[in-house]
């Protein structure tokens, strides 16, 4: 049974300091003065039984500053080194840090940290290791050893923790509040909103159904939505009502051409064209995909059409995802908390993807984000050989699983049938000549 305890280490000056408020017993030691604003504090967690379960141990969140928290992992039995322990430390993100994808200021203050190992019955240590807090990155928030300790050293009762060095000192209370859950009211207040047309100006026509949105919130939440409601992706004609009887002919020469002087026809342009100021030509053929409707409304309306000012024809999204990132746009609460038993990874790639198309940065960097935490060593290689090459940064993101992890990810199936059958993989040369390059860089 797990334990914790308080268990100085040299003498200490108490100062306050702060912890996460669901643990009022935690092991976080008083911190000891080192300099005039630096200090060095210990967290340790013991735990008895250790080979009775191979199942790896987590100790409570503890912090080193007001919303600066961290963790500690130990797996009796590693998986990958069957004699040795494994040992980690893992940040676990504030809110900033989560949209940024980068470590806060106040975490990267804390210059090192050293892993330990002892037997709790005679306080004798065992093992203890550098984590260089700097190197920790985004894509791989724990840092640790798989081979910390060999078994054969560890009695039945250990303790395990950290000794952080040189952190920011804090002279003052600090009252931590619990950030509030986003209402599920109102979550759903937004989803039904979607399907109603009242107050929406926007209609989308996706597989078959239909969802209303704002035109202000959309181009408010992504620069391609602002890009096409203002018109920066579309040529746009009106015709002159003075000649409009003697341009007739000549209008009807394009099919989607408005008749009336209200009327805007509106030609789609694809994202690259405007991405690398290619010159914008009108189709020869009419456009389907995105149509506009002016409607002057002067009396109250009687249909849904009456609210509608704008519709697109979605045809390269199925409907769930493309309502999941509007819902989205609307909350920004992310989808990925309601899997339903969806696989967690092709899911996070379709929403990447739709994230990146519509240039909603924070939900490609939190799908991003899922996907690295949902690879695994059979699926990393099929994923960076036939999805991740679109995306230089989620190529990158992989390949770097897939070279920390390759002396298991080359055993598995996936990975030796991509290497006999690289003809069906368009990019295999180049990302093997990259996978080479990082396994045995320059010298």
């Amino acid at each position: 049974m797990a334990t914790l305890r308080r268990t100085p280490i040299t003498p200490i000056t108490t100062t306050q300091m702060q912890t996460a408020p669901i643990y009022n017993s935690s092991s976080i030691m008083p911190p000891e003065p080192t300099s005039q604003n630096k200090v060095t504090m210990c967290f340790q967690y013991s735990y008895s039984g250790i080979f009775n379960s191979s199942q790896s141990i987590f100790s409570p969140p503890f912090s080193t500053h007001t919303d600066t928290f961290w963790q500690l992992k130990f797996t009796p039995l590693c998986s990958e080194y069957p004699d040795y322990c494994s040992l980690a430390l893992f940040w676990i993100r504030n809110p900033d840090e989560q949209k940024s994808g980068r470590l806060s200021n106040e975490r990267l203050h804390v210059t090192k940290a050293l892993l330990f190992v002892k037997d709790s019955d005679s306080n004798r240590l065992i093992e203890k290791k550098l984590v260089n807090i700097k190197s920790f990155r985004n894509r791989w928030p724990g840092q640790g050893w798989g081979n910390f300790v060999q078994r054969i050293y560890l009695t039945d009762r250990i303790t395990f923790g950290v000794e952080f060095e040189t952190i920011p000192l804090q002279q003052s209370e600090i009252t931590l509040i619990p950030n509030e859950s986003y209402p599920n009211t109102l979550k759903t207040a937004w989803e039904e909103q979607l399907e109603l047309p009242t107050g929406s100006d926007v209609q989308f026509n996706v597989e078959g159904h239909t969802l209303y949105a704002s035109s202000k919130i959309l181009s408010n939440r992504s620069q391609y939505f602002k890009d096409m409601f203002q018109g920066d992706w579309c040529e746009v004609s009106k015709p002159n009502s003075s000649s409009s009887s003697s341009s007739s002919s000549s209008s009807s020469s394009v099919a989607t051409t408005a008749t009336t002087e209200t009327d805007t026809t509106i030609e789609e342009v694809t994202p690259e064209d405007i991405l690398f100021n290619h010159d914008i030509k009108p189709p020869i053929s009419p456009v389907p995909s995105i149509t506009l409707d002016s409607e002057t409304i002067s009396s109250p309306p009687t249909s849904s059409n009456s609210y509608t000012k704008y519709k697109i024809f979605i045809t390269d999204c199925n409907f769930e995802i493309f309502k999941d990132m509007l819902v989205f746009l609307y909350t920004d609460q992310t989808p990925f908390t309601k899997n339903n038993g969806k696989d967690q990874l092709s899911y996070a790639i379709e929403i990447f993807s739709i994230a990146d198309k519509y240039l909603i940065d924070d939900l490609r960097y939190r799908a991003m984000q899922i996907i690295w935490e949902s690879l695994t060593d059979d699926r990393a290689a099929e994923i960076l050989f036939s999805v991740a090459t679109n995306w230089p940064d989620l190529k990158e993101c992989v390949l770097d699983y897939v070279v920390n992890r390759f002396n298991f990810v080359r055993k598995t199936d996936t990975f030796k049938n991509i290497k006999s059958n690289q003809s069906n993989y368009p990019s295999a040369g180049e990302v093997f000549a990259e996978l080479l390059l990082k396994l045995v860089p320059d010298s």
